[in-house]
């Protein structure tokens, strides 16, 4: 007669399995991200119009010296709207905006 094993089956659920789906899965995922990261969670170019004149059209105005510049058509650099304004009424509308920004 021969000795036969009696099949033994365990009805067990590999855990190891699962967590390595999991693992695989967040793997993926963070290699992924940066992909889209970059360009889904970069704020927005500012969309900016050209600048108004009127508000500093006063002199009794004073120009604040915060640096915002803004670039002329006579290849200078103004530090911000009100000093770009200013400049412009005192030479007679000689020279308009170009971009915001170095020239």
């Amino acid at each position: 007669m021969c000795y036969k094993p009696a099949k033994v089956s365990f009805h067990r659920i590999d855990k190891m399995s699962l967590f390595s789906s999991w693992i695989k899965a967040i793997f993926i995922i963070a290699l992924a991200f940066p992909l889209y990261s970059e360009t889904s969670l970069a704020p927005m170019p500012e969309a900016r119009s050209m600048p108004q004149c009127r508000p500093y059209s006063d002199e009794q105005v004073y120009c604040t010296r915060e640096w915002d510049p803004i670039c002329a058509n006579n290849g200078k650099t103004y530090g911000n709207t009100c000093a770009f304004c200013r400049e412009k009424k005192k030479n007679g509308d000689e020279f308009d905006f170009v971009h915001f920004g170095y020239c």
